[in-house]
């Protein structure tokens, strides 16, 4: 974390010196009150680009502002530096064509502020900007944000990009972000994204390209918050003719257009050939095949009907490779989770969930799911070496039976009890991962039921009902530590879902996500970290694994991100 404070703030005093920034731009930037991956964004949109993330993973800013290192490109594509604009300089791009990618799993609504499901952000990234974006190695960089001044730590001046269209032909404008963003935090819209974007305290229009963001409190995640998918900027008078429900129809001002959905079988996507970037996509068409087994998947690639595609298991990913395939590797920042429902008996006791995590072997959870091809990890994901915590400082990850028994003596029940586990087939990881709790509870004397439902009927109990005891379930990226800790265990979240209430966790929290000084964030969620995982346990962590992103050899310029995003299709091309 050190070397990329260091990193940015070299970058910044020669940014002085060669008179592209001003005095108050860099007391501002320096002074706190700023997080580092709003620094790294003001960098890239100042034309200097942000310094390598260490060797270790992310840093201060979360994965906002370094990532992890593990992603690993295919010998013959393009370095993970290069762009689709150096490629086409060079003569080497072939423009045109379908490309048809592989999903495992059918969106749940295509609506990006509501929509929580990762099968659908796969559909809406395609079509959505941001305001920032993540680059390879998930530094954030201007996309519909030109650039941006801070002209404190709790005033914000955005300049909106000109000569944007949407898909229909209108000109973004201003009041498109502010709509967007008032949409987000709207407590009658109920969208996920608010917990992002309640520091804000309001949105004014400037003039016709400038937007002033006022915070309630410094927020040092907002800039990584803003690159964030599901942050899309959306039409206001699209959504108004729509009677403000995007659940099916979607219109941005992103690379592809949304052509059509076929449910269950697949989604077509255009090339919109006005894309403010000019060069992007370089496909005409995409095509997101739904296809949930995974033997088929591998068929279909070998059969050569679809160009690319994700697996899971890492014996045929090894297939695949040995048999020639472009093989795109890294650790993600996805990890797998049981949330434990802190509002009912006997879990409501926290004997009882510090129980649960003394009595398993986290190890055999990763080696029965992946072949131990992953990480163990906390409550942040192992991939954010800089925030997560070594699981080697928890107590609890330490398997011990008799404590686990003397725990429950305490709190009642020597003799174990009955709950249920609620679980989707939709991942493998999943069942895995319940079968495994199944057994290893037994000695407890817990009797686990595995209650397995449709993947929107989970989602829908996470999200909503939260009618559950225990339910297993796989989280993805967030680009700041706030994300994977404020977002699931603050009391006031709407995505709390096991209903952990402690003032403790809500003071820590709200004291990390207005901190800039990341040494001082670091020992606010080092101590969050041990609080949920030793003490509380309102979930009980597993890994993180893999991603394996098969590819026909003739796929290029794709590139991998530790996050899972699949929005470098829009830079990929077909060489035939």
């Amino acid at each position: 974390m050190e070397d990329r404070t260091t990193a940015l703030l070299d970058q910044l005093v020669r940014l002085r010196k060669e008179g592209r920034i001003s005095r108050r731009q860099f007391a501002r930037l320096t002074g706190g009150g700023v997080g580092l991956a709003a620094i790294s964004a003001f960098i890239a949109a100042c034309g200097s680009e942000p310094s390598p993330p260490p060797q270790q993973g992310g840093s201060g800013g979360g994965q906002s502002d370094g990532g992890s290192s593990a992603t690993e490109a295919p010998s013959g594509t393009p370095a993970a530096g290069e762009s689709a604009a150096t490629e086409e300089a060079s003569g080497e791009v072939k423009r045109g064509g379908r490309l048809t990618f592989a999903i495992d799993t059918a969106p749940v609504g295509l609506d990006p502020h509501l929509a929580t499901a990762f099968s659908s952000q796969m559909f809406y990234e395609h079509i959505y900007d941001t305001l920032f974006h993540f680059t390879p190695d998930l530094q954030v960089v201007p996309s519909l944000a030109e650039s941006f001044d801070v002209i404190d730590e709790k005033t914000y001046e955005f300049k909106i990009r000109q000569g944007v269209k949407f898909h229909d032909g209108s000109p973004l404008t201003v009041e498109d972000v502010i709509f967007s963003y008032e949409r987000m935090i709207d407590p009658e819209v109920k969208s996920t994204r608010g917990v992002w974007f309640n520091q804000i305290d309001g949105l004014e229009a400037k003039d016709d390209s400038t937007l002033v963001v006022y915070l309630k409190n410094p927020f040092a995640p907002l800039i990584g918050f803003m690159a964030m998918p599901g942050a899309a900027i959306i039409s206001k008078a699209f959504t108004e003719a729509n009677n403000n429900d995007l659940t099916a129809v979607a219109m941005g001002t992103g690379p592809f257009e949304f052509k059509e959905y076929i449910t269950n079988q697949q989604g077509t996507f255009a090339r919109f050939a006005d894309h403010w970037r000019g060069n992007v996509p370089l496909v005409d068409e995409l095509v997101l095949q739904i296809t949930t087994d995974e033997a088929s998947r591998m068929a279909a690639i070998r059969a050569q009907q679809i160009d690319m595609t994700r697996l899971f298991d890492k014996t045929n990913a090894d297939l695949l490779s040995g048999e020639g395939y472009q093989m795109y590797k890294g650790l993600c920042t996805s990890y797998t989770l049981t949330f434990i429902n802190c509002r009912r008996e006997p879990l409501n006791d926290p004997r009882v969930r510090q129980a649960l995590s003394y009595a398993i072997d986290r190890q055999q959870f990763l080696d029965t799911a992946v072949f131990g091809d992953g990480e163990i990890s906390g409550v942040i994901p192992a991939a954010e070496k800089n925030w997560a915590l070594p699981v080697s400082e928890y107590a609890s990850y330490k398997q011990d039976i008799e404590k686990a028994k003397q725990l429950l003596a305490e709190a009642g029940y020597p003799n174990g009890f009955n709950v249920t586990l609620t679980v989707s087939p939709q991942y493998q990881f999943d069942v895995s991962n319940a079968q495994v709790l199944q057994s290893q509870l037994k000695p407890l004397g817990i009797n686990v039921e595995i209650q397995q439902v449709e993947w929107g009927n989970l989602l829908n109990t996470i999200n909503q009902t939260r009618d559950f005891d225990l339910l297993n379930i796989i989280y993805t990226f967030q680009p700041d530590p706030d994300g994977y800790t404020y977002n699931f265990f603050h009391s006031q979240s709407l995505n709390n879902a096991s209903g952990l209430a402690d003032a403790r966790v809500d003071e820590l929290l709200e004291r990390g996500r207005a901190e800039t000084d990341q040494a001082e964030r670091k020992k606010i969620y080092d101590e969050v970290q041990k609080l949920l995982a030793d003490e509380l346990v309102p979930v009980l962590a597993y890994y993180c694994y893999y991603q394996y992103l098969p590819s026909q050899t003739y796929v290029k310029g794709y590139k991998a991100i530790p996050s899972l995003s699949r929005i470098y299709l829009r830079e990929t091309w077909l060489d035939k």
